[in-house]
């Protein structure tokens, strides 16, 4: 009886803690039991940081979450480690240690001091649980304190994490919180201590059109006040302070030789304007220089001086954008060097300067009345043009008494465009030849990847272009020729010639012709019946097309699809249909605006989509007369 009692007790407290726990696993591939962290500055140049952290691993999909994974350079400084992993009974079946793990530089592609640490924790059964226990040590200065992150991955939920920062009394950091964290300062034994502390997390499931990630996963950023970096100091209270940093960098780092100087003032002699000049130079910059990514001295903040990147005739964007600085110095030109977000996060913290917020250098030449922004580590990008990666971010501007936040420009939905023109020539038979042209106008958000494969020269990469593009299983591609506007405002365009089997279905006297053989697959990626999180549209976009459907000359039109017309706060969508002798002309235009929605307009929003792709699989019905 006793035995049973304590039995009846066991199975009340494990449904009890069931009850508590059971929604995190909701969606979980992995579930944090918990993770603790102390970070222990003894001074401005030195601290340790200390981890202790439980993974359990649910299922194949969650295995990569039981990895570790950590980098060291000059900086940083693996001292400890050892971890352990658990089948689901509890019982230990490996032990990791330090000499188990795998440490390997970068690929070649970059040059750098840092280096990659590593170890895939595996087991054959799920669940199971990974320990792991590990210590670094700082060194040569802190610019950024390790963030408190408990969930920072989809489909990971978290029971309980901690993290401590011990500071010496004098020392301050500023932090920034984007959820309701349990945050506690105090003081005492000549340190000043901060917790941050979560718990119970649900796991984050990923949506399609979802805000950027540093909006959905709990985080406190944290960075000092005053710093030292390779003996570098300086402080980050504000983004004018650390551009005041980032500005001691770049001294005496835009000085080129006479000789060097003297040949670029001889190609630009005849330029009648600074924007002239300006245009010279770039192209010079592109037609003999490559990127390679180097990350090597003050932590990959300081650029390598321009007359070492003009003669090694590479560098990374910061040497590239300093060297250009360079150039422009030569031609009487003033320009300043920015820090920016290569990638989708567009705004910085306005009151919240953060290294981490930036991760790639670009040029401003303030021109009267015309600033050009460049992009110096791309060899094709057209003069003056603001790529997809940049277009409306926020910019750190330095300048000689500081930085200052900018916002680059951004592009409207009608000038990222695509336009369409497909001649299809239909056979009794169900074949199908003609010809289709694209005409790309890339002032927006697919200039690289389409221009890349258009003007690639490379008829592989040019035909993946064709297939991401046609929805015809059977297609043979002919001759295929390509045009390029090389403006601020730039465009290319794609020729084809082609032949398509079985392209319409056939039924006793009837031909079933698709009316718009192309994908357009961006619209079907609502499929939830639910949303957790905002719509955002950040890359609006407008799509023309024009279909000539000739039919057969002894088939008559039987059905066709019928006019459209949408309008809608997150777009626009028309189609209509015209017959021309045995030729029909199918015209559709599209424009998704960019936008942020919220999450209670899904239903409406997802319809929209919807109709749109509905549309887009209407069939022409013929039969022959």
């Amino acid at each position: 009886m006793k035995r049973l009692s304590v039995f009846g007790i066991c199975i009340f407290l494990i449904s009890s803690l069931q009850a508590q726990t059971g929604d995190l696993y909701e969606n979980a591939n992995a579930i944090v039991k918990e993770r603790n962290a102390v970070f222990t500055q003894t001074d401005i140049n030195n601290a340790t940081y200390k981890v202790t952290e439980i993974i359990t691993i649910l299922n194949k999909q969650g295995e990569k979450f039981g990895y570790f994974t950590a980098y060291g350079d000059k900086f940083r400084e693996l001292k400890d480690f050892q971890g352990v992993i658990r089948n689901a009974a509890g019982a230990e079946v490996k032990k990791i240690n330090k000499k188990d793990l795998s440490i390997s530089s970068l690929s070649e592609s970059f040059k750098t001091d840092g280096y990659s640490i590593g170890y895939a924790s595996k087991h054959p059964a799920y669940p199971y649980t990974v320990q792991y226990v590990y210590e670094f040590k700082f060194k040569n200065g802190i610019l950024v304190y390790p963030k408190f992150d408990p969930v920072n991955n989809y489909r990971v939920a978290v029971e309980q994490a901690n993290y401590t920062i011990e500071l010496p009394s004098d020392t301050k950091v500023r932090y920034y919180s984007n959820f309701d964290c349990d945050i506690k300062e105090r003081t005492g034994n000549n340190k000043h201590i901060y917790t941050f502390s979560a718990k119970n997390l649900k796991a984050i499931d990923g949506e399609p059109l979802s805000p950027v990630s540093r909006e959905l996963f709990p985080t406190v950023s944290i960075s000092p006040t005053d710093f030292c970096y390779d003996s570098k100091c300086g402080n980050m209270s504000d983004w004018n302070n650390y551009g005041k940093w980032v500005s001691a960098l770049l001294e005496e780092r835009d000085v080129l030789s006479q000789d060097i100087a003297d040949k670029l003032k001889d190609i630009i002699k005849d330029a009648k304007t600074d924007k002239e000049k300006v245009g010279i130079l770039y192209k010079y910059l592109q037609d003999n220089f490559r990127y390679v990514s180097i990350q090597l001295g003050i932590g990959g903040f300081q650029p390598i001086d321009a007359q070492t990147t003009m003669k090694n005739k590479f560098g990374d964007c910061k040497g590239l954008t300093n060297m250009m600085k360079a150039m422009l110095r030569v031609a009487g030109i003033e320009s300043n060097y920015c820090e920016i977000y290569l990638g989708n996060l567009k705004y910085l913290y306005e009151n919240f300067a953060n290294v981490s917020q930036t991760n790639h250098a670009i040029l401003l030449i303030p021109l009267q009345n015309d600033s050009i922004w460049l992009e110096c580590t791309s060899s094709t990008l057209p003069f003056g043009y603001v790529h997809d990666k940049i277009a409306g971010h926020d910019a750190l501007v330095i300048t000689g008494n500081g930085g200052k936040l900018c916002r680059l420009p951004a592009y409207t939905s009608k000038q990222n465009r695509t336009e369409s023109g497909m001649q299809i020539n239909v056979s009794e038979d169900g074949t199908a030849k003609g010809n289709i042209t694209f005409v790309e106008h890339l002032t927006g958000y697919d200039y690289a990847r389409n221009y890349y494969n258009i003007m690639s020269n490379d008829r592989d990469k040019m035909v993946e272009y064709i297939n991401a593009n046609i929805s015809m299983p059977k297609i043979q591609i002919g001759e295929i020729n390509t045009g390029e506007d090389k403006s601020a405002l730039p465009s290319c365009s794609l020729t084809l010639k082609y032949e398509a089997m079985d392209f319409a279905g056939k039924t006793g006297t009837r031909l079933f012709i698709p009316v718009c053989p192309l994908k357009k697959s961006s619209y079907n990626v609502f499929s939830a019946t639910k949303r957790a999180f905002d719509i955002e549209i950040n890359d609006g976009f407008s799509e023309s097309d024009t279909i000539v459907i000739q039919i057969p000359e002894s088939y008559i039109p039987e059905s066709l699809p019928k006019d459209i017309s949408l309008t809608t706060d997150f777009g626009t969508f028309s189609s209509q249909s015209v017959l021309d002798g045995n030729k029909i002309i199918y015209i559709q235009n599209t424009d998704i605006f960019s936008g942020r929605y919220g999450k209670d307009r899904y239903k409406e929003i997802k319809a929209f989509f919807g109709e749109i792709a509905e549309a887009i699989k209407r069939k022409v019905v013929v039969k022959k007369s």
